[in-house]
């Protein structure tokens, strides 16, 4: 099926965009690009691309895998109400000389699956990242993650089958390791979980932040072990080497399951279409968020190398994938509307959120560079927050349902003033990042 377009613009008139990824990223961006064009009377038609037809709320896989069970959010019902058309498949290609996405229908790569091609006029790069289980060898094939919906489910059946006393040991020290740990240990009390890492556990974090989750992991019973690095992984277990003090003899860490959380891979679809990629495959964008060969393709998300004021990318979480979200949106609109692009895209953190369990929580406060400050908040106040903010996501998004454009973009920061707006919310609202490491 061919829906490539002449010149650009179907004959209809109304522009066509197309979004790829049903994240909180790509969701959120739709929603946003159809309200504020039909507030605005610009005639555009949103297409959003995606596998699966539910929204995964990514952050709480580490929930799933403890086996608590997720809400059941259908895509074409946040999309319905804004018109937006969801096509059911996944991206194959994109092919940015004709302005046009070529999609496997049903998305599970039949040699013999039916294929619709998307025109566009603006594209939305958004497809997210996936499991990285290929950093430690024979992570592929002997461990589990919480990258996906899926995967959450797999590590879940293999924990509830695993017998007392059995070890777990999940291989990270950023947030989704930690969450993962203390969820694991904290649900499944009768099994022995480890946490393994190079560098030391919550290394983001403050000393007082540091302390407290090491000491809410131990009294889950989570052992830990710093400094050492995955060096292999196979049916019964995890070879490990000190991270510092030259070549030594590999250790061995006998687990039934070895769960990895050490990092995310973004899609690989930008850099197989032939886009210019950074950071181990990420969609290149400037500082307007767009493919500076190809200014009709803006990026959000994992999969795009947002840069921060260092220039280094931003990690990878939905709290920085909105904020892009709303800034590519209300970019896409005014480039159809032919209004002046806005001024580049800023952001600015404001605190990090960690789960411990159910019944601890650690919200640190950080500049807006995302390094630790002093201030933290612990314990069941703190699981609270924490849960509130992930709320907030869904809120967010259903907001952007209800009245695109009409509230703030969280995380980006403030405007210069005088600037024109893109509704921006005060600098440094922080949506959760425990699906980031």
């Amino acid at each position: 099926m061919d829906e490539r377009k002449q010149g650009g613009t179907k004959v209809s008139g109304r522009a066509r965009v197309v979004v790829i990824g049903g994240g909180y990223a790509g969701v959120a961006a739709a929603l946003r690009i159809a309200g504020k064009a039909a507030r605005r009377r610009v005639p555009v038609s949103v297409a959003l691309v995606n596998p699966s037809p539910l929204f995964v709320e990514r952050i709480r896989l580490h929930e799933l895998a403890a086996g608590k069970a997720p809400r059941r959010i259908e895509l074409a019902r946040l999309l319905g109400a804004r018109g937006i058309e969801l096509v059911l498949g996944r991206a194959r290609t994109i092919d940015a000389a004709a302005r046009a996405v070529e999609v496997e229908l049903g998305g599970g790569g039949d040699a013999g699956a039916e294929t619709r091609r998307l025109g566009y006029d603006a594209l939305v790069y958004a497809p997210g990242s996936g499991a990285a289980q290929e950093i430690v060898p024979g992570g592929g094939e002997h461990a589990l993650s919480v990258a996906d919906a899926a995967s959450a489910r797999a590590l879940h059946e293999r924990l509830r089958a695993a017998p007392p006393g059995g070890r777990v040991v999940v291989v990270g020290g950023g947030l989704t390791a930690i969450e993962t740990a203390a969820e694991i240990a904290e649900a499944f009390p009768a099994l022995r979980v480890a946490l393994a890492t190079r560098g030391r556990v919550g290394e983001g974090l403050s000393v007082g932040g540091r302390a407290y989750v090491g000491r809410a992991l131990r009294e889950l019973g989570v052992a830990l072990r710093e400094g050492v690095r995955a060096v292999a992984v196979d049916a019964s277990g995890l070879a490990v080497a000190a991270e510092a003090g030259g070549a030594g003899a590999a250790e061995r860490l006998a687990a039934d399951i070895v769960v990895l959380a050490a990092g995310f891979r973004p899609a690989a679809l930008a850099e197989s279409s032939g886009l210019a990629t950074v950071a181990g495959g990420r969609l290149a964008v400037d500082r307007w968020l767009r493919a500076p060969a190809h200014p009709e393709i803006w990026g959000a998300g994992d999969a795009a190398a947002v840069l921060d004021g260092d220039g280094a990318p931003l990690r990878m979480g939905c709290a920085t994938a909105m904020p892009q979200a709303a800034y590519a949106a209300d970019s896409v609109v005014a480039a159809l509307a032919g209004d002046a692009p806005p001024p580049p895209f800023r952001f600015a953190f404001f605190i990090q959120c960690i789960s411990l369990g159910r019944r601890r929580g650690l919200i640190q406060r950080v500049d807006p560079r995302d390094r630790p400050l002093d201030r933290v908040i612990t314990g069941r106040l703190g699981a609270w927050v924490k849960e509130l903010v992930c709320r907030s996501t869904i809120v967010a998004i259903r907001l952007e349902g209800l009245r695109a454009g009409g509230h703030g973009s969280p995380g980006q920061a403030p405007r210069p003033r005088g600037a024109p707006s893109l509704g921006s919310a005060a600098a440094g609202e922080r949506l959760p990042s425990g699906a980031a490491t």
